[in-house]
């Protein structure tokens, strides 16, 4: 129940009821699809786009339909995160129903308003909040009107308003009509001006502006709550459109044929043969080539003939992934990109100090790698519209990209968003996939194209997390207090989502931005002096023709978890050099309590015994040695503790994780069944960049292009991961999505250094690199 006061003036337009604007459509009451304007991002309107909603209409956001229901648009896409639960559960809240109302339309850009990427409830939910928070105040004051209350004496439980002896639903209230009420809203839909073309920059999309009332987390009936994702029961029962089950009626499936190296151009194409292959054709663009059918194996088939056939030039512009660490300092830019800190004042804490701690940290490149093949399917019509369906994470980028790479206006361009396996960021900007490649055909052979990547396409040619190397050194007092933290972090850019298709088929692609910043969010505020310094440069292996070389790509939590690994890595070095207890170490150089609590709570819940590292161990007759280690993040209003307990078995120099327990307290929890699912994904994509994964290549082509060779984890390299969310209601919400990834690294790291005593300042521990620790 709910109790409101009087909030007129909070409405842009007061809330007006109309039957000469009212469009029923599909048994929808609060509904208006003629869209007689479109809102420019510059606080005015231009004449209506095609495809393109009015954000400034409630109609465009939010439909109360007659069965009770409330279907809700938003343009962001369901990546894994459970979105599709918390996002129903923020509007349900806010207009005082049960979250099994709310059905929700996701990503298709010409039925959701406000674009962006998908990055869970701060950059999303948000603006549905405020929406749903609008109309409950509209719908009261209407309430207020029909019944002669006050709105201040009304109440509402499920959608039923109530107030002196009387009651009306919200469907009763527009019952035939039309509630008109104007959205404030800031911002704009990406868009490429080909004259600047710098590329999608805007991952935010519109943004409702305004301060609505919201509810008070003492109040909530609905957020709190385990409330299940409504999309699992398709999944599990086989309803569930993919993107490799959609189909067109005259689509045609195309096999892609990759050039040789990363910079190679076309020589020749190879033939096929008629007789075996009879409707099977060879599509050539520039360094674009493909094999099409209407039939899918056929397509496969011929693509590997042609495959074998085809020659292109030969080329060697990579330093080889044995060499990358000495590429990245070579390439870098001499100043930094991006700083934070006074230099002065670190430089002379480290020449005045009594003691200093230096280090070199390292990871090579890491894959999104995707576990199911990226299909896209493209139908780029007579009448210049095109459409594409696709699971991208950023569908009003992705439709600026390829408006950008046709060279139509975007208003033309329809993306239509369908699940898919997930990508953790690579498509955050519009690319990375099959798009480009299947509207490039579809445009040239005039119907529907279906193009589906293979494994081994894929781990060769997506973009990648790029590798990096960091120079960080600390100083310490007599009592092994840091007094002093300095670190220079070098890696290529993160920012490269152009359309693959597009750079191979020599048409229009974006430039992108070519920049590394800073991302850590300090911790540590009791150390006196910190200096963060990032050095940028451009992709690894540029030199080709395509200047495409390694594309660098954003992965969940970009930049800070790299830069984390560093920061915790150097602390846990810094605690046993002091002979300190690492969490003790870390409680004694910060005044957060934040932080103090979660590192307490999550510590009792691993048991954690205090004490220093490395653990004093009698090898056994097995050959394997335990060990734990713990690292910390703060994200996004949100903090996170993690503590690894290793085996690491001498003999084999396999690492494995037994158990790893993961503290998390981020404000107000909205749904803690869907907070555990993500914290548990979070934790085992981050054991893979602990233990396994690595992105290897030679002089001329990527070489880790299947599973063996790029090994991700498996359940049987999953530990029992036990979570621990601390609510704390009072500092707002915080994101459960991103932060989790990052916290296994430098707590194996440390662990492993607990277990053995030897300080391993590289990722991936695998057995190959660990043997080589072991023997020092």
């Amino acid at each position: 129940m709910t109790t409101t006061t009087d909030t007129t003036s909070l409405l842009t337009t007061g809330p007006r009821l109309t039957r000469r604007a009212f469009v029923k459509t599909g048994g929808a009451l609060v509904v208006s699809l003629s869209l007689p304007s479109v809102f420019n991002g510059s606080g005015s309107t231009v004449e209506a786009a095609e495809n393109t909603l009015d954000p400034t209409s409630l109609a465009s956001w939010l439909e109360i339909r007659e069965d009770g229901t409330i279907l809700v648009r938003t343009g962001k896409t369901e990546t894994g995160t459970g979105m599709s639960a918390f996002y129903a559960q923020v509007v349900a809240e806010e207009l005082s129903v049960q979250a099994e109302a709310i059905t929700l339309v996701l990503g298709h850009t010409d039925q959701t308003p406000d674009g962006g990427f998908s990055a869970g409830f701060l950059a999303g939910a948000a603006n549905l909040r405020k929406v749903a928070a609008y109309t409950y105040q509209a719908l009261l004051q209407l309430a207020a009107d029909r019944l002669a209350v006050p709105t201040s004496n009304l109440t509402v439980t499920n959608g039923v308003i109530s107030g002196g002896g009387q009651s009306v639903s919200y469907v009763q209230l527009v019952q035939g009509q039309q509630l008109e009420l104007t959205i404030p809203v800031t911002g704009k839909l990406p868009a490429i001006d080909p004259s600047q073309n710098t590329g999608v920059s805007d991952l935010v999309g519109i943004t409702v502006t305004g301060d609505p009332p919201t509810k008070a987390p003492e109040d909530y009936t609905v957020i709190g709550k385990s409330h299940p994702s409504p999309l699992i029961p398709d999944k599990v029962t086989g309803k569930t459109v993919w993107t490799g089950d959609f189909y067109l009626p005259g689509m045609l499936h195309a096999r892609m044929v990759r050039p040789a190296t990363v910079g190679s151009t076309l020589v020749s194409v190879g033939q096929l043969d008629r007789a075996k292959f009879p409707t099977a054709e060879v599509v050539v663009k520039n360094n674009l080539v493909a094999v099409i059918s209407p039939i899918e194996w056929e397509a496969v088939a011929a693509s590997r003939v042609v495959a074998a056939a085809t020659r292109w030039s030969d080329w060697k512009g990579l330093p080889g992934s044995d060499n990358l660490t000495q590429a990245i300092r070579a390439h870098a830019w001499g100043e930094p990109t991006g700083s934070r800190g006074d230099a002065t004042k670190v430089t002379a804490a480290l020449q005045g100090a009594s003691k200093t701690i230096s280090a070199t940290y390292e990871q090579p490149s890491v894959r999104h790698a995707p576990i199911s093949p990226y299909v896209a399917v493209a139908d780029v019509r007579r009448d210049g519209t095109v459409m594409v369906w696709t699971h991208s994470s950023q569908s009003q980028g992705l439709r600026a990209q390829i408006a950008n790479t046709l060279s139509v206006p975007v208003e033309k361009v329809v993306i239509r968003w369908l699940e898919g396996a997930g990508q953790y960021g690579r498509t955050t900007f519009g690319g990375d996939g099959a798009e480009g490649d299947a509207v490039i055909l579809s445009q040239l052979v005039g119907k529907p194209v279906r193009v589906q990547w293979t494994l081994q396409e894929d781990l060769a040619w997506s973009t990648l997390s790029p590798g990096w190397v960091a120079d960080a050194t600390v100083a310490v007092d007599k009592q092994g207090r840091i007094t002093a933290f300095q670190s220079d972090w070098y890696s290529p850019h993160e920012n490269d989502a152009r359309l693959l298709g597009a750079i191979l088929a020599e048409m229009p692609t974006i430039t992108p931005k070519v920049q590394t910043g800073v991302s850590t969010i300090w911790p540590y505020d009791k150390i006196p002096n910190v200096l963060e310094r990032a050095y940028g440069m451009p992709n690894i292996g540029t030199e080709g023709s395509s200047k495409m070389g390694l594309r660098g790509n954003i992965m969940r939590t970009p930049w800070q978890r790299q830069q984390n690994f560093v920061l915790e890595a150097l602390m846990n070095e810094a605690a046993a050099a002091a002979g300190a207890d690492p969490i003790q170490y870390r409680i004694d150089h910060t005044n957060d309590e934040r932080m103090i609590d979660i590192l307490r709570v999550t510590a009792d819940a691993a048991k954690w015994e205090a004490r220093s590292s490395p653990k004093q161990t009698v090898q056994g007759s097995s050959g394997v040695l335990q060990g734990r280690g713990v690292a910390v993040m703060i994200r996004q209003n949100a903090y996170w503790a993690g503590i690894a307990e290793i085996d690491v078995t001498l003999s084999t120099g396999e690492v494995k994780v037994t158990n790893f327990t993961v503290g998390v307290e981020l404000g107000k929890v909205i749904n803690p069944r869907h907070l555990r699912a993500i914290i548990q994904g979070g934790i085992v994509m981050g054991l893979g960049e602990a233990l396994t994964e690595e992105v290897t290549f030679d002089e001329a082509r990527v070489t880790s292009t299947d599973w063996s060779r790029y090994r991700i984890p498996t359940m049987a390299d999953t530990p029992t991961i036990k979570t621990v969310e601390v609510a704390r209601p009072g500092v707002g919400f915080g994101t459960g999505g991103e932060a989790p990834n990052a916290l296994p690294a430098p707590a194996i790291a440390a662990a492993f250094y607990d277990a053995t005593g030897i300080v391993p300042r590289r990722v991936p521990l695998n057995p190959a690199y660990v043997t080589q620790l072991l023997k020092t």
